[in-house]
């Protein structure tokens, strides 16, 4: 009698250690799964933006931005933006991987965003269409974006500012991408940066005045890497520019025109080498294409 009572008794505390071995392997197993699960729905959503990027482009179908991407891009615009006028940023959306790689049919799409409770923002358009080589198109489109500071109290310098933007494509296939681009508010000065991505036609100059007063800007570059845009607002203002020859032809080498203070001018300029990517921004380190002075 007395050793089936030993036995009960060291059944009891065997069954007890097992009971508590396994909730604290339940515990182990739940902070685990706790802290892998993020990186495991982000690994699975990469691989299924991968999977569905690849089968896409077998059937010619190319839908993309040089500032919005299916893993979702985060674009940071630093020290071009004084916080008080009115920013704008250029999306330009494009339906081709390279000259051989192209989609031939349009691409109608839609545009959506929200953005940070300090700014309020506009979109130039809430639709597009990237018209295909099948109908005379080139594969580009492009939309803005105004942001300004929310009930004109203009930002301090170093606030940050975002907006999410998402483009959903809804023929002839469906496909999402999208990014979140955050600008940071610079000190007071007159800055640039050049937007560009590889096998783009042409690059964007985005120049910021942050200053009191307006200013005579001039951007110097060499026309047998870039050329400007002669339809922009910043040559048909200009007060004075020079040039070089190419090819026995006269071409523009240094502009100069007016910037009013407070705001931000874009100027185009069109790449003679399209697969090269001119970006630049005052702390990347890259030497511009095109210099800034004033």
């Amino acid at each position: 009698m007395k050793v089936k009572k030993e036995r009960k008794h060291l059944n009891k505390r065997t069954k007890g250690k097992i009971k508590k071995n396994n909730i604290f392997l339940l515990l182990i197993i739940l902070v685990v799964v706790v802290y892998l699960a993020p990186k495991l729905f982000s690994a699975a959503k990469y691989i299924y933006s991968s999977v569905q990027e690849y089968y896409l482009s077998s059937k010619d179908f190319y839908f993309a931005s040089d500032k919005l991407s299916s893993s979702h891009t985060e674009y940071e615009i630093t020290n071009n933006w004084s916080g008080a006028e009115t920013y704008i940023i250029a999306v330009n959306m494009s339906s081709k991987k390279n000259d051989m790689a192209f989609t031939a049919a349009d691409i109608e799409y839609t545009i959506s965003y929200t953005c940070s409770d300090n700014i309020s923002c506009k979109l130039s358009k809430t639709s597009g269409t990237i018209v295909g080589q099948d109908n005379g198109g080139v594969n580009e489109d492009s939309f803005s974006i105004n942001i300004d500071p929310v009930n004109g109290t203009a930002l301090n310098e170093g606030e940050k500012a975002w907006v999410e933007v998402t483009a959903t494509s809804k023929s002839p296939y469906k496909q999402t991408i999208s990014g979140k681009l955050i600008l940071e508010v610079g000190n007071a000065e007159i800055s640039y940066e050049i937007i560009d991505s590889a096998n783009s036609p042409y690059l964007t100059v985005n120049i910021t005045n942050s200053q009191s007063k307006g200013a005579d800007v001039t951007l110097a570059y060499s026309p047998s890497v870039v050329l400007l845009d002669m339809t922009s607002r910043f040559y048909l203002n200009s007060t004075s520019n020079k040039t070089e020859k190419l090819n026995n032809y006269a071409y523009i080498n240094s502009i100069t025109s007016y910037v009013d203070s407070l705001t931000t001018t874009s100027v185009k300029f069109y790449k003679m080498d399209k697969t090269q990517d001119y970006s630049y921004s005052n702390e990347n380190g890259v030497t511009p294409v095109i210099t800034l002075s004033y």
